[in-house]
């Protein structure tokens, strides 16, 4: 087991759950001790401050409470995690530590679709129509009550993994008679048509703050598995008020207090209708684009938040910044490609490939089966668009056999 930090009790102390490198940088600005915690398997990062506590806090949040029970951190300390898990067992930590942080209540909220939509109601304007399902049987009944087409996915999936489109009786048929286990309820939903958008928000004792909107390109049906986001864009003024005041209304709801989130709104003729919310940044890389492009630290800005620190200004960057997911020939395995020629590219800020050398890469289903990806920023739109557009012909050139 890690010893306790040299802390000295003015020295606020930050647990980090499985921290990225951004994480570790953001508590270090902030002045803060840390005690990082990794689970069995999880690689840290270079910049991990010394021994690491290791805990089975995936499968077991009470090993961890009783570890940290036993180093007898003085105030203020909290527990921190940032994704899907770490965020909901950070919550679980604090309560039964009697430190800072979110209510449990919330994060559990978030990760139960269901529970999200009974929880907020009407608050968050017209609900959306949905039927629990905790059984296959009851998939036709629900899709014959919301009516055709609609979309099926599971209450606590993440990364579009189980998400279905059904555009008639014959497609929910379908969907009830394939080969994957239901081993988790669903929920059916009506299907919403507009334009998707995600939103970027940071919540401190101060309240609710829209950072950005996030416009989205997905596969669409019917997986929609995401393929691509751009940050900030810019809409009408009634449409950005009324997303303001829908994402505002789904974390009162939920009693969320601290730290970033991420809300998906389908922008409609008649207005945004909520998808589903999360009390964690957006994946893909949106934390590290709103750095990129404005210069806001959510990791720092959710640290400082709970342990009643000086927030750390926001930088004066107005840029855009993007990702785009590249996918590769799926008939040819990969061989091995040198991202340094697209990393070097202009406006480039990340390459990664995730397919490994030699593999052939596959079906794109959810988002753990794409290929690849790039991080790029620009002045302008056009700009970004351009660099972006130059790093993906890159990349899929060196994909190709020689």
């Amino acid at each position: 087991m890690a010893d306790a930090p040299d802390t000295d009790l003015r020295i606020p102390t930050a647990v980090l759950l499985n921290p990225r490198d951004r994480v570790i940088d953001a508590a270090v600005k902030l002045g803060c001790a840390m005690v990082v915690v990794g689970d069995p398997t999880a690689p840290l990062p270079d910049n991990a401050p010394g021994e690491p506590l290791r805990s089975a806090w995936i499968e077991d949040p009470g090993e961890l409470i009783e570890l940290l029970r036993e180093l007898d951190l003085p105030a203020p300390v909290s527990c921190f995690g940032f994704g899907e898990l770490g965020c909901a067992a950070a919550a679980v930590v604090n309560e039964r530590l009697g430190w800072p942080g979110n209510p449990p209540g919330a994060l559990a909220a978030f990760k139960d679709k269901a529970r999200l939509r009974a929880v907020v109601g009407d608050r968050a304007g017209a609900p959306v129509a949905h039927a629990l399902c905790t059984g296959r049987d009851q998939i036709l009944p629900a899709t014959e009550r919301i009516g055709f087409p609609c979309v099926v996915k599971p209450v606590d999936g993440t990364g579009s993994s189980g998400v279905r489109y059904l555009a008639d009786r014959a497609a929910a048929e379908d969907f009830v008679t394939g080969s994957a286990e239901f081993t988790t309820p669903h929920l059916v939903e009506e299907f919403l048509a507009g334009t998707e958008y995600s939103v970027e928000a940071v919540t401190s004792p101060e309240g609710h703050r829209v950072l950005a909107v996030t416009e989205k390109a997905t596969t669409g049906a019917p997986h929609f598995v995401e393929t691509g986001h751009t940050l900030p864009v810019t809409l009408g003024p009634a449409a950005e008020e009324a997303i303001t005041g829908l994402v505002t209304a789904v974390l009162d709801a939920v009693d969320y207090r601290y730290g970033p989130s991420h809300t998906e709104v389908m922008l409609t003729a008649a207005g945004p209708r909520l998808i589903e919310s999360h009390g964690r940044p957006g994946g893909d890389r949106i934390s590290d684009m709103l750095d990129l492009a404005l210069g806001e630290d959510v990791f720092a800005q959710m640290i400082a938040a709970v342990l009643g620190l000086e927030p750390l200004p926001a930088g004066p960057r107005k840029r855009v910044a993007g990702i785009r997911y590249v996918t590769f020939d799926r008939m040819v395995p990969l061989h091995g490609i040198s991202t340094e020629l697209v990393a070097s590219l202009p406006g480039v800020a990340e390459v990664h490939i995730s397919v490994p050398a030699g593999a052939t890469p596959p079906e794109v289903r959810r988002s753990g089966d794409r290929h690849a990806f790039v991080v790029g920023t620009g002045d302008t739109r056009e700009e970004l668009e351009n660099n972006l557009a130059r790093a993906v012909r890159t990349l899929t050139a060196g994909s190709k056999p020689a």
